[in-house]
Parts: C-alpha cells; sequence; structure tokens
C-alpha cells in the first residue's frame, strides 16, 4: 500500500470518528451536561467519560488527517473505547430503542478501525527504496 492510499484511509477514520463524536457531542453530551447529574438517566462519570472521549477524538482525528502516527494511535484506542461501548449498549436490558443506533456507530467504529489498522500488503523483507521495490 503507497503511501496516499494509507493517508486516504486514516483520513476516512478520521472522517467517521469526527461524525460520530460531532453527533455524540451535539446529541448526547451538551444536553445531558447542562442539565445536571440529577436529570441524567445515566451515571454522571458515564456522561463525563463519554464527553471526554469525544474530545480526545477530535483531537485524535485531527493529528490522523495530518498523517500524525499518534493520531492514527489514539484513534485505534477511542474507537476500541467505542466499539465496547457499543456491546454494552446492544446487551443492556433497558436500551430497546438504542439498538439501531448502535449497530449503525457499531458500523462506523468497524470501519474506521478496518481504515487504521489496514497494513502494507508487502512482506517484512520487502523495502521500497526511491521507487524501487528491493528483496
Amino acid at each position: 500500500m503507497n503511501g496516499s492510499s494509507r493517508t486516504r484511509l486514516w483520513q476516512l477514520a478520521a472522517g467517521l470518528s469526527v461524525l460520530v463524536a460531532l453527533a455524540g457531542l451535539i446529541g448526547y453530551d451538551v444536553p445531558t451536561l447542562l442539565d445536571g447529574a440529577d436529570a441524567s438517566r445515566d451515571p454522571y462519570w458515564i456522561v463525563l467519560g463519554s464527553f471526554a472521549s469525544d474530545v480526545v477524538a477530535l483531537v485524535a482525528a485531527y493529528g490522523a488527517w495530518r498523517r500524525q502516527l499518534w493520531g492514527a494511535v489514539l484513534l485505534i484506542v477511542v474507537n476500541v473505547f467505542w466499539m465496547i461501548q457499543v456491546v454494552g449498549t446492544l446487551f443492556d436490558p433497558d436500551g430497546g430503542g438504542d439498538v439501531a443506533i448502535a449497530l449503525v456507530m457499531g458500523v462506523l467504529h468497524l470501519v474506521a478501525l478496518w481504515c487504521l489498522l489496514r497494513h502494507d500488503a508487502r512482506g517484512p523483507a520487502e523495502v521500497e527504496v526511491a521507487g524501487v521495490l528491493r528483496t
């Protein structure tokens, strides 16, 4: 896989993660934070953790978009964390209406993780030097 393919995959993963983070911030985090702990149906530490993971995802997406390894690694960590949340939502007995949303989010996270973890198809002994493939 050449550098431009990896760049496009990282940018796709960053874009999907920004979409998910903004949806989480607008649809859940900010309204719940504004309502306060007493009005929240979830424990408040979950609300704060969700807000923090969305902010970290935005920072990581910026790094991945700029082709920084730290951004891609951090984006992998955030998407794995989000996948754990999706699995928890799917097995939550009280979350009946959230199953469809969780499935859509799960697909988005899997696509982002695939883009970030896609490895070079060449073997470890093959190296490209000045545009020439050498073994």
